[in-house]
């Protein structure tokens, strides 16, 4: 088939070989809408080439999805798949899949993918980014691991380099991410992109050994309580697993809890309703709004119970120093975390301690 273009004549495929470029210089550049424009154009001429249409829709797909319309450009890329299954095609349509939440999809697609595709490293990579979006940090380093490639490009090498290092240190391998970096600098010394993907790690080093600190000192500090006050403290260690919070909340709630306690002389009818209560104003303490009827629905408690305990609780701490409530009480949000000083003795960097500073304000608080 022959057809009239810019003055010549030119066969449909070097016409859309032509426009393939062009939507690939527009895709680097944003201009998404010019390459869903072209791509329409090209394709009343494609007829039943279904290769060529294959290659076209690829590139409507990845426009539509950088234009955040993961609904239109699922069936665009379910269609280019179905014609010519490509690397790229598997690429998109996994794209699609998890924007639209299909995760499931998504991933078997992407582990079908790198059985056909064993050398397109773009499948595997993006099965590491989906497992690690869904917390499975482990299974995510596993795929990552048995990736046997060489990059191309230093760009590509530092997003390796950074991707497996977030990764260790997700896992709490701080050396072996802290490592993973220092070897990728070796090659590459200048890389703006290691120095902020070292500078990241330690910081968050340093907070997830700062709460550990915390945590092991407000475990110690801890008195035992006895009758109703042990049922709600017990209900506080219940109630924060069930909910997947974090020790340092549930050990803030139990301190809170023991100074309320104290102070007020309380007896709860329901240690369930407390604990919720306690747990709820640790959180909004912490900056995070959780509704009353969100945490009852755990434990199936009143939110009418939970919300009067909920006020006695936030009453007794709007009437203390918000410096002592906020070094005493917060959680994640506890300044210490940002005041304790590593202390690392020189035969072993793993085997750092953090110290909290004293403060006139602390009384004997960790």
């Amino acid at each position: 088939m022959v057809s009239q273009h810019d003055g010549g004549t030119a066969s449909i495929d070097s016409r859309v070989e032509e426009a393939l470029k062009r939507c690939a210089d527009w895709s680097k550049t944003g201009h998404h809408r010019k390459v869903l424009h072209e791509v329409e154009r090209m394709l009343t001429l494609t007829g039943s080439e279904s290769v060529l249409e294959a290659e076209l829709l690829i590139w409507k797909a990845q426009a539509l999805l950088a234009m955040g319309m993961a609904e239109r450009a699922l069936p665009i890329a379910s269609r280019s798949w179905d014609l010519q299954a490509s690397p790229h095609a598997c690429h998109l349509l996994a794209n699609s899949l998890a924007g639209m939440g299909d995760i499931e999809e998504a991933e078997g697609l992407l582990r079908l993918g790198w059985e056909l595709f064993p050398d397109a490293a773009h499948i595997p990579i993006q099965l590491t980014m989906v497992l690690a979006d869904q917390g499975r940090v482990p299974e995510a380093l596993d795929v990552l691991n048995d990736l046997v490639i060489e990059p191309e490009t230093e760009d590509m090498e530092v997003f390796l380099a950074g991707l497996h290092a977030n990764l260790l240190a997700a896992s709490a391998r701080w050396d072996e991410a802290e490592d993973r970096i220092e070897l990728a600098f070796e090659r590459y010394p200048d890389s703006p992109l290691l120095s902020e993907s070292l500078a990241t790690i330690e910081r968050a080093r340093f907070r997830s050994e700062a709460e550990q600190a915390l945590v092991q000192s407000w475990t110690r500090s801890l008195d035992p309580m006895e009758d109703v006050a042990e049922e709600v403290d017990y209900a506080i260690s219940r109630c924060a697993s069930m909910l997947e919070l974090p020790r340092l909340v549930e050990l803030a709630a139990q301190r809170l809890w023991r100074s309320f306690y104290a102070a007020q002389g309380v007896r709860p009818q329901s240690p369930d309703s407390w604990a919720i209560a306690v747990l709820l104003v640790i959180e909004e303490f912490d900056g995070r709004k959780r509704t009353t009827a969100e945490f009852s629905r755990t434990t199936q408690s009143s939110p009418h119970t939970v919300g009067a305990a909920r006020r006695r609780v936030r009453s007794f701490l709007n009437r203390m120093n918000s410096r002592i409530a906020q070094r005493s009480f917060a959680a994640l949000s506890n300044p210490r975390l940002e005041e304790a000083e590593p202390v690392e003795p020189i035969e072993s960097k793993g085997s750092r301690v953090l110290s909290f500073k004293s403060s006139d304000d602390s009384r004997g608080e960790a």
